[in-house]
């Protein structure tokens, strides 16, 4: 699952919005796994101040809806959560998705009041990601697992069900810590707020890092995340992504504008031809829209078949 420049045109998940009631969001879901998506994400935020549906109560319906594309979290706050309760959850995902889960790992949005309520110093979400990191993969893979760092201590833990097949974790973010992260720890670097330049020099950082410590850069994925939206006219994917931008951030779409996929088919087709150009294997889209079915549906006919033309 390596990535290399120009390789192969990316392939294109689905980032479902933070919150869609059901008979909206099951048939996107369905569309998606059916029609060429390789893979359907949750999001995690508890206080966002927006309605947000819970990542991993989502992640597994989300399983049980689908059948082909692979299933992951984009990006779930580990430092913030129990790691065994984390870990359990997610091993319950890979078991009842049939092995299709890829844990995406980062450090969240920094709302310092998603971590007071976890008792967490905000300043101790980066050690504690490093260390829960090799402490779920030891949970997912041996029996009677004790555990003594820093930040978190345990004794004899049996996880059971096992994973059948390893769960890779994808290290979320575009910082210097986030590129160290998943060059040493992580089987894949998920960018954020980064179009096909910025993506392409975080790669090389994260390339760097993975050197380093004498790891083979072939064996990461380099895969970004993107807010988007879909629209027969620049102007009309716009009017959907732009309040949607304004109430997250309270900040105009041009502000974020380098780091979105918003406009028409040929825009996607593009944009999404650069990321690969850049070494994106993957390119995950939250996709904001007033149609969710009609717009996933819209990708697959006219911008997933046309991919290879645009590479």
């Amino acid at each position: 699952m390596g990535s290399s420049p120009g390789s192969t045109p990316p392939g294109v998940g689905l980032v479902l919005p933070p919150a869609v009631r059901p008979e909206v969001l099951w048939p996107a879901v369905e569309i998606a796994d059916a029609s060429g998506f390789d893979s359907v994400w949750v999001t995690d935020r508890t206080l966002a101040g927006v309605p947000w549906l819970d990542s991993l109560t989502l992640l597994g319906a989300v399983a049980a809806r689908t059948r082909i594309a692979r299933i992951g979290t984009s990006v779930l706050a580990v430092g913030r959560r129990n790691p065994v309760y984390t870990a359990h959850a997610f091993a319950t995902a890979q078991f009842l998705s049939g092995g299709r889960l890829i844990a995406g790992i980062g450090l969240g949005g920094l709302n310092p009041a998603e971590y007071h309520l976890a008792e967490i110093a905000p300043a101790r979400r980066a050690p504690l990601t490093d260390e829960y990191i090799g402490l779920l993969r030891r949970l997912w893979s041996e029996g009677g697992v004790t555990h003594d760092g820093p930040g978190y201590r345990c004794e004899g833990v049996d996880l059971l069900p096992r994973p059948e097949t390893p769960i890779p974790i994808w290290v979320g973010g575009n910082s210097p810590g986030a590129h160290r992260r998943a060059g040493r720890l992580g089987d894949g670097w998920l960018s954020v707020f980064a179009g096909p330049d910025q993506f392409g020099a975080g790669w090389s950082e994260v390339v760097g890092h993975a050197r380093a410590v004498g790891r083979d850069p072939a064996d990461l994925t380099a895969a970004a995340y993107v807010f988007a939206a879909i629209g027969r006219t620049e102007d009309e994917a716009e009017a959907v992504l732009g309040p949607a931008i304004r109430s997250l951030f309270g900040a105009p779409l041009e502000q974020f504008a380098f780091a979105c996929l918003c406009g028409t088919p040929e825009r996607w087709l593009d944009t999404l031809g650069r990321f690969g150009e850049a070494g994106a294997r993957h390119v995950n889209v939250l996709l904001y829209s007033q149609d969710l079915p009609g717009d996933v549906e819209l990708i697959s006919k006219a911008v997933l078949p046309r991919l290879d033309g645009a590479a």
